[in-house]
Parts: C-alpha cells; sequence; structure tokens
C-alpha cells in the first residue's frame, strides 16, 4: 500500500491483535514482490488499487496478481483487501478483479466490534522488514 492512513489502520490492526506483518514498496517488479511474499507466507494481503506518481498512476493489482504467479511456496490464492484510492474515480484497474478481493473499505464500515489487544511478550515480532540487499 502507498503511504495512506488506510496503511497505518491496517498496521496498526495487525499490531492489535499480533499478526506479524511486512510493508512492501508499490514500486517492486512482480518477481521481487513474489520472493517477498514466498518468504513471508502471508495470511493476509493489504492491497491498493494504485499509486500515484507524477503524472501517472501505477495499477497494484496486475502487478499483485503477477507476482502470484512467480511464487514457489505458495499454493492456492491468498485473501486480499482491496482499498480503492478515490483518485482513479471508480476505476479499479484495466483487468478484472479476481474473486479472492475483498473491498477494503466496505468491510471497515460493517465492523461494527473492535478487536481486543492481544497480550504477547516483548520478544514477539512487530513486523519483517525487507531492506535492499537482506532477505528479510
Amino acid at each position: 500500500m502507498p503511504m495512506t492512513i488506510e496503511a497505518a489502520i491496517a498496521m496498526l490492526a495487525c499490531a492489535r491483535i499480533g499478526a506479524i506483518h511486512s510493508v512492501v514498496f508499490g514500486g517492486f517488479a512482480a518477481k521481487e514482490l513474489a520472493n517477498r511474499i514466498d518468504d513471508c507466507n502471508p495470511k493476509l494481503l493489504v492491497v491498493s488499487s494504485c499509486g500515484i506518481e507524477p503524472g501517472k498512476h501505477i495499477f497494484y493489482v496486475p502487478i499483485v496478481e503477477e507476482a502470484m504467479k512467480f511464487c514457489t511456496k505458495i499454493k492456492g490464492t491468498i485473501p486480499c483487501l482491496l482499498h480503492q484510492r478515490l483518485e482513479l474515480d471508480g476505476k479499479l484497474c484495466e483487468s478484472k478483479i479476481p474473486d479472492n478481493y475483498h473491498d477494503f473499505d466496505q468491510m471497515m464500515s460493517e465492523e461494527k466490534e473492535v478487536a481486543e489487544c492481544v497480550p504477547l511478550k516483548s520478544t514477539h515480532p512487530l513486523y519483517i522488514l525487507y531492506t535492499s540487499g537482506t532477505t528479510g
């Protein structure tokens, strides 16, 4: 996800329930994203519809879908929460959205209960950070 309030909400939600998260830069090519997905073995992907660069939009869904084809350790599909950026005026991407994508904003608006904080040891990991030249 790009630097949006929804990205911060997703990261804080993971911390609240004790889920380990990893933030991935939206400019990664599909093969690099696939390496990180394979390494993390995620249970859920949180994706924005696009990133906004000077003079253009970068559609993230096709990149994520291409990355999933390169994954070697992930079998099947991974559920995805998709945040529709308003800058696209309802245009999600050039291709059909797969069935494993769920509307981030709709799910947030329908949820009535607040998850309890999960107590964890101070040594429990909060996130996986990939930096240039590392494996996580």
